[in-house]
Formats: structure tokens, sequence, C-alpha cells
């Protein structure tokens, strides 16, 4: 899980969210993001240095649940929010929380995928995430080097891989589309479980197990990866070739902000190629914009993906109730 991060030390940015807004008026903002606060820190910079708005960032897991959950109590809260997950993004906007986008911003997006263009006008998308499988090099010989995911049901993997299993939507999100997919379905991820993974709490305590040899090999998060591989570590990454999960970045004005005009100038930074470049550097996730070139040089981008149709909103929400507790019995967490 990752702790909630006040920027405190990033450039232009204020601790607390509800602190002098009257004063500063639209010369600030507050942004919402599950990203981690080191990784979105040079938007901010090049944001402020352009225009001169100062951003207060809260960075941390569940950032839609914080804000229904704030909106509820009627307490100072987000301006503008990027969080992943589909069902997010359907409370959201079932419970009005997402304004619709300004003008300035629906009319400037960059022609992408209709999938990452929002049907309501309330959201756009900037960047997403896929599942694959990776192995340690100096651990693991091309002989056995995993290529998709049903390479793990091998026997030779038994109690070597690691695999993620959180309650956060983009978790559930990505076991759901391997579920409905007529190639593996819970068939698979029964199997998957006879096969003594080791449960990891997030993707990136599993690619560190991996990396210092606690495990061999595993499923996770290709920008968990990459970002690792980046630094040198001794890690190989593929994409399954007959497709894998996707999940995409939400990005939103919530609705009541308290700095509007600050709100669209930031929304309206987020789309431009020079924002793009920085959050794909930064996070590690593909950029849903044509163009902006992948993490680190030779990754392949988005539009390289084959990717499991994406489900229905809706079709999560109601899938969520069975999926946690049939995760938990086939994984033995």
């Amino acid at each position: 899980m990752v702790a909630v991060a006040m920027a405190a030390s990033l450039a232009g940015c204020s601790t607390d969210p509800s602190a002098g807004a009257e004063d500063v008026a639209e010369t600030t903002l507050t942004w919402y993001t599950d990203d981690d606060a080191q990784e979105v820190e040079p938007v901010i910079q090049a944001f402020t240095e352009q225009t001169g708005i100062k951003v207060v960032l809260l960075a941390t897991e569940f950032v839609a649940q914080r804000l229904q959950s704030e909106k509820a109590s009627d307490v100072a809260t987000a301006d503008v929010i990027s969080f992943a997950g589909a069902p997010s993004v359907l409370r959201l906007e079932e419970a009005g929380l997402l304004a619709p986008l300004p003008a300035s911003v629906s009319d400037a997006l960059p022609e992408q995928d209709p999938v990452f263009v929002s049907a309501s006008g309330n959201w756009f998308s900037n960047q997403a995430s896929s599942w694959g499988v990776f192995y340690n090099t100096e651990l693991v010989d091309a002989t056995h080097a995993p290529t998709d995911f049903k390479s793990f049901l091998d026997p030779y993997w038994s109690g070597k891989f690691s695999i993620p299993v959180s309650t956060n939507d983009s978790s559930i999100e990505g076991y759901f589309q391997i579920a409905r997919e007529p190639s593996l379905g819970k068939e698979f991820l029964t199997a998957l479980g006879a096969n003594k993974p080791v449960i990891s709490g997030s993707s990136g305590q599993g690619v560190n197990d991996v990396i210092v040899g606690n495990q061999w090999a595993g499923i996770t998060n290709d920008n968990a990866v990459w970002q690792q591989i980046a630094k040198g570590a001794p890690l190989a990454f593929a994409y399954p070739p007959e497709g894998t999960t996707f999940s995409q970045k939400y990005n939103g004005m919530v609705t009541d902000a308290a700095h509007p005009q600050a709100a669209e100038e930031f929304l309206n930074f987020l789309i431009t190629k020079d924002a793009a470049t920085l959050l794909s550097m930064g996070t590690g996730k593909l950029s849903t914009f044509p163009g902006i070139p992948a993490t680190p040089e030779g990754r392949p981008t988005i539009e390289d993906g084959v990717f499991f149709p994406l489900p229905d909103a809706q079709e999560l929400v109601d899938a969520q109730a069975d999926m946690a507790p049939f995760l938990k019995r086939e994984f033995n967490e």
C-alpha cells in the first residue's frame, strides 16, 4: 500500500489542501492522484514554472474513494483528480462528483483510440498500464523464460513466482479481464493458484522480491518492471502475444472545484506533449497520446500492444463482490 504522501518537498507545493484557499484564490489548486509523489514532481514543477500556479498535492492510493468521503462530509477537497480503475470513475460520475471537461480541454485533446475518450465528457485518459510476465535474468535461463501467463502453470515454477493481489480497482480489473478471456478464464486462475504463487500486496513489492531473488519471476504491472529495468535491474519483461490486461488513468475536474480556472489550466497542461513525456518518464506508464515515446528506450508503445477487450465499468462493479473472495480462495491467501 502506498501511504498518504503530502508533497511538502515539491517545488511550489503546500502541505495543507485547505490552507489559505481564500487568500491564494486562483494562484493555487489541489490535485489528488494515485501516482507516487516523486513520480509526478517534474510535472508539477514544469506547470508551476510555466503558469505561476502552485499545486497542493495529495498522492495516495484510493483517491477516488477519498474524494467521495470528503464530499459526503462537506470538507475541502480536490480541484483535479487523476486515478485508475473503471469502477471508480463510474462511482464518481454516478455521485455527480466529476464536472464536464472545460471546452478548452476537450477541444484540444490529442486524437487517440476512442477507448481513451469519455462518452460522458467528464474525463480523459493520458496514461495506461497492462500486465505481463517478467523474470530475473541472473536466475532464470532462456529455456525457462516465461512468455505468457500460462508459462507459470509449468511445475518448474511451483512456489517460485510472484503475483499481485490487492483490493484496489486496478487489481480486480486485471483479474476480471483474465477471468472473462476465453483462452484463460477462471479455470486458468484456479490452475495458477494450484501452482503455489507467492502473493505480493503490490506490484512494487513483487518486483523487488524478484530482483533480490526471493522469487524468480512473476506477473505484474508493466510500469513497475520497466522502471527497474531503466535503473539497471537484472530483469526481462514480456507482453503475452495473445493479449493482456489493460487499465487506464482517468483525469477530471471535481464538481464545484474551489479553483476552477486554475484546474482548467492544469488539465490543459496535462494534455500537452511536454506533460505527457514527463509523466511517461516519471511513472513508467505508457502514454495514451500518440507520438509519446515509451520509457526506457526500446520499450513498446501503446500502439504496439494487444489488449483484452475493456469490460464495461458496471460489469466490473458487479463483479467485485465475487472476484475478491474468489481470488483469496484460489490463491490460498
